[in-house]
């Protein structure tokens, strides 16, 4: 399966003509996008060795077309590296399928989909740094969990309250990520399913099976190896989020194969919002690096307070206090204060 996934430019230029309304001008399509601006800027200090680091985020993001319209664009860049985060296009015909073609987030987890100004916390758990393809990730391969694909979407079973009972999402991707760092000719595949029995309850599952270019030293188990010397990437993921105006509950685990290592990650999540502008979360998340290595794991706890400056959330300043534990006796826990301030505009031309 050697699909030509590389070019999303391309691609989006192609599903372009075809998808606009006959009553809808490309002229009116482009007039009317959405545009936005989002930063993030965090100070992490952590008291055992005194060191302060500083974390930056800042994206524009623009979006033609509207709910209305069944094809819609996608540009976010983000101004730090220079790159796109995403660009895609998507096409939804129908609630029950639709196309989205580009580089976009990957699927199979439920964590990694939500921009970082929408967690709850700052940054993301153990499971989604070091399996979800980010900076940290086990493979070597920081991607920000984006890949160039195309993917097949869409839902049945509609509800008053907005959300459908069942929806699906299956893709194949180039698994390069979003700057090259893994560029061989072999696809992963993708596949979610998001079921939601009750209003604001959403129970999750996906995968990801694929391979990737070891960078840096190679871990020991040839047969997972193909033709190309590539090392396997396989990760399963179930999840139970539940969101009120009240309060907040997201759990998920991750169980991952890299290269015959197989790890294991799970979050737990829960959030307090006791007055309109103000809210408390508190998560507790467990990685385990090597499950054959009972020492290799770490558990972190964090606590969260979120101030919001504006009614509309787009402005709001958070502060945060967390403490990681190792399995193992002979590593000292780690403490860590994060000073975080996220702004947000979004303006309809």
């Amino acid at each position: 399966m050697h699909l030509k996934l590389t070019q999303p430019l391309f691609l989006i230029l192609l599903f372009f003509p075809g998808v606009l309304s006959a009553q809808q001008s490309v002229k009116e399509w482009f007039s009317h996008p959405a545009l936005s601006a989002a930063a993030m800027i965090s100070e992490k200090y952590t008291p055992q060795d005194g060191s302060f680091k500083t974390s930056t985020i800042t994206m524009l993001r623009a979006c033609f077309g509207t709910e209305k319209d069944p094809f819609k664009v996608t540009l976010i860049f983000d101004i730090p590296t220079t790159r796109f985060l995403t660009l895609e296009a998507h096409w939804q015909p129908l609630p029950q399928i639709g196309v989205r073609v580009g580089l976009q987030k990957m699927l199979f987890m439920t964590e990694t989909t939500y921009a970082p100004y929408m967690l709850g916390m700052v940054g993301f758990s153990q499971a989604a740094s070091y399996l979800g393809g980010y900076s940290n990730d086990i493979t070597g391969i920081s991607s920000r969990s984006r890949d160039v694909g195309i993917v097949l979407q869409g839902s049945f079973f509609p509800t008053g309250h907005g959300v459908p009972r069942l929806s699906y999402a299956f893709g194949v991707f180039n698994g390069n990520g979003n700057n090259l760092i893994d560029n061989n000719r072999a696809k992963d595949i993708h596949g979610r399913l998001i079921f939601s029995p009750v209003k604001g309850l959403r129970i999750s599952a996906g995968f990801m099976s694929g391979y990737y270019s070891p960078v840096g030293e190679r871990r020991p188990d040839s047969h997972h190896h193909t033709d190309e010397d590539l090392a396997c990437r396989h990760r399963i993921t179930g999840g139970v989020w539940y969101e009120s105006q009240k309060w907040f509950f997201r759990s998920e685990n991750v169980y991952g194969v890299t290269d015959g290592l197989r790890s294991d990650g799970v979050m737990a999540m829960a959030g307090w919002i006791f007055k309109p502008r103000l809210q408390l979360a508190a998560r507790v998340d467990h990685f385990q690096r090597n499950l054959s290595d009972p020492l290799s794991g770490s558990t972190k706890a964090d606590l969260c307070f979120t101030h919001r400056l504006t009614d509309d959330g787009t402005i709001f300043y958070s502060i945060q206090y967390g403490h990681t534990f190792y399995s193992d006796p002979n590593v000292k826990g780690l403490d860590a204060i994060i000073l975080c301030l996220s702004i947000a505009f979004l303006r309809t031309l």
